[in-house]
């Protein structure tokens, strides 16, 4: 606990952290109750209430299910797949990655690579040099093997942007669950070979509860990184075809650049701010629940 005025130190870090994240978030607010097109400059700025949430919401449409909703569900589709893929994966990878064998240094080096790619840059290699179907690697395998190939891109966007995230993220949680497989003791290690444990028994009953807590912060910080991912979705799919790949990040985007509308952007924004944390609280939730059966 803190004693006498060992809090002052504190004021420096909280006014940062508060400038930084609280300002903006709180002028993002503000927007979200205005009109103001930027398109329309001989329109007034003007103070409209909830009127761009229920433009979104648009509750008196039903049983119309308006396009809102849709964008929001492939932005749950897309996010928990990636986050899925991410976990599983990483966790297969990092057990791969944590022995002792030549040439592992420079493995976990390479693994992380995409982690620290431009994620318009690895959009548009993936897009023009891999899923390209004239000359990119998928196209030139898929006629050398004797099939016509599809553009994935255009048919399966949702599949493709899943793919593309765990690739740019995965690398995280391989990080993070690689330091926590790194932190168990060689006590426990040694102990299990003595025992006789199998490999399905030391991984997934000792390893993997010793690093629920790692796993559970690479998923909550994952979970934040997936949802606000905008540059993969803008540079390959550009959110078609039509609106089937927009994620609500995207939509934002297109608020503020395509229809130039600052109130309506805001209110999008505040509603992905508010989704995210109810997200994250769920599967904060979950993963507790289901930890405490196997205590």
């Amino acid at each position: 606990m803190l004693k006498n005025k060992d809090w002052l130190f504190l004021i420096p870090g909280m006014t940062t952290v508060a400038v930084v994240t609280q300002v903006p978030f709180l002028l993002t607010l503000v927007y979200s109750t205005l009109r103001w097109n930027l398109a329309r400059p001989d329109l007034p700025v003007k103070f409209t209430w909830f009127k761009n949430y229920w433009y979104f919401l648009r509750i008196q449409d039903w049983p119309q299910i308006p396009e809102f909703y849709y964008i929001v569900w492939q932005t749950i589709l897309i996010t928990f797949c990636a986050l899925a893929l991410c976990t599983i994966v990483g966790f297969l990878l990092a057990l791969l990655l944590d022995h002792a064998i030549p040439g592992v240094n420079v493995a976990r080096t390479l693994i992380l690579g995409p982690f620290f790619v431009m994620s318009t840059a690895s959009g548009v290699i993936w897009k023009t040099t891999i899923l390209n179907t004239t000359f990119g690697w998928y196209g030139v395998i898929a006629k050398f093997l004797g099939f016509t190939p599809v553009d994935l891109i255009s048919y399966h966007p949702i599949a493709v942007i899943v793919i593309l995230f765990s690739w740019r993220w995965m690398p995280f949680f391989v990080l993070m669950m690689l330091a926590g497989l790194q932190s168990i003791p060689e006590e426990i290690v040694d102990s299990m070979e003595v025992d006789g444990t199998n490999w399905w028994q030391a991984t997934f009953l000792v390893k993997l509860p010793m690093i629920r807590k790692h796993i559970t912060v690479a998923m909550m910080l994952g979970l934040i990184f997936l949802v606000k991912e905008f540059g993969l979705i803008l540079v390959t799919t550009a959110g078609g075809p039509g609106t089937s790949s927009y994620t609500l990040p995207y939509a934002v985007y297109m608020q503020v650049f395509n229809a130039s509308n600052v109130g309506r952007a805001g209110a999008l924004a505040v509603i992905t701010v508010i989704l995210t944390l109810v997200g994250i609280n769920v599967l904060y939730h979950t993963i507790q629940k289901r930890s405490a059966i196997y205590e």
